[in-house]
């Protein structure tokens, strides 16, 4: 039995010929689908961006209906052509491949899906000051898989989104304030009523701590050496935010400690140090007398 090829490729060519008109539509289709997806990308990710303020979550739901049109056309093209069993195929295999990489890729896909819930509840924003999973640092990036943050040291954490949904979060700038403390003990011979108003007084003329929520000073204890004062004020710490050295108050701390010091020591207000008493017994004195017979 002898195959003719002339007549194979001439029945192909027929075949070919008569799909052509469906070819040049689907093509026409699925051209159409990827201009319009690249034009919903751009326009609906504009409009997302200007609502939000969030480049992530824009660009996220501007690529997901992107290609969701193009995924659309495809199907659409191969069905006019008539190739609809092969576009269930994909869909099918797309849904069967779609399983075997979301387990091959756990832990990816959990930052992924991690970085979405935190660009749409926002617990924070870029340059806030955040505290997860004992790492501290101002806000640098935020995408869909890692969140960067930048600590006082300068140093550059890159932080797992699954570790920030599943650890506490501390914000430090949520609200703009944040309230400092430090400890004072003082000779018990000294005025409290005296010490607290000179305290008191200096942060009134100190322009970094703020008036409302009020500083106050409070007893913490009677020692046996010393009265123990607690010193608690509030600062705005949104406008030392871009400061590193100073993004939990540390410089401000600092110099507050250093001046109500300065204050006190002006005004005669001491800060004695333990005092320990020494006895000497009268068995102790006759063996050191024995000793120093013999």
């Amino acid at each position: 039995m002898t195959i003719d090829l002339g007549t194979i490729f001439k029945e192909y060519y027929i075949e070919l010929t008569n799909l052509l008109p469906k070819i040049i539509t689907a093509l026409i289709v699925i051209v159409l689908f990827i201009l319009l997806g690249k034009l919903f990308y751009i326009i609906l990710g504009k409009r997302i961006q200007r609502k939000w303020q969030d480049s992530i979550i824009s660009n996220f739901i501007s690529q997901s209906v992107k290609w969701s049109f193009y995924i659309f056309g495809l199907i659409i093209g191969l069905n006019i052509v008539g190739f609809g069993a092969v576009a269930g195929s994909l869909v099918a295999g797309a849904g069967i491949g779609a399983i075997i990489i979301g387990f091959a890729f756990k832990d990816i896909g959990e930052n992924f899906l991690s970085g979405i819930i935190l660009a749409i509840k926002r617990p924070f924003e870029i340059g806030d000051i955040i505290e997860v999973d004992t790492y501290k640092g101002k806000v640098e990036d935020l995408d869909l898989r890692l969140t960067h943050l930048r600590n006082f040291e300068g140093k550059d954490i890159y932080i797992p989104n699954a570790t920030i949904i599943k650890n506490t979060l501390i914000n430090y700038t949520k609200d703009g304030f944040l309230r400092i403390e430090f400890n004072i003990g003082i000779a018990p011979e000294c005025s409290l009523d005296q010490t607290r108003e000179l305290i008191m007084d200096y942060f009134g003329t100190n322009k970094e701590v703020l008036k409302k929520p009020a500083p106050y000073v409070l007893v913490q204890e009677l020692g046996e050496f010393t009265t123990d004062l607690q010193v608690l004020f509030w600062v705005d710490i949104m406008s030392n935010k871009k400061l590193p050295d100073s993004y939990l108050g540390h410089t401000i701390r600092s110099k507050v400690i250093t001046d109500v010091k300065s204050i006190l020591d002006s005004n005669g207000i001491e800060m004695p140090s333990q005092v320990l008493e020494h006895k000497m017994y009268r068995d102790h004195k006759l063996r050191l007398s024995k000793e120093e017979t013999t």
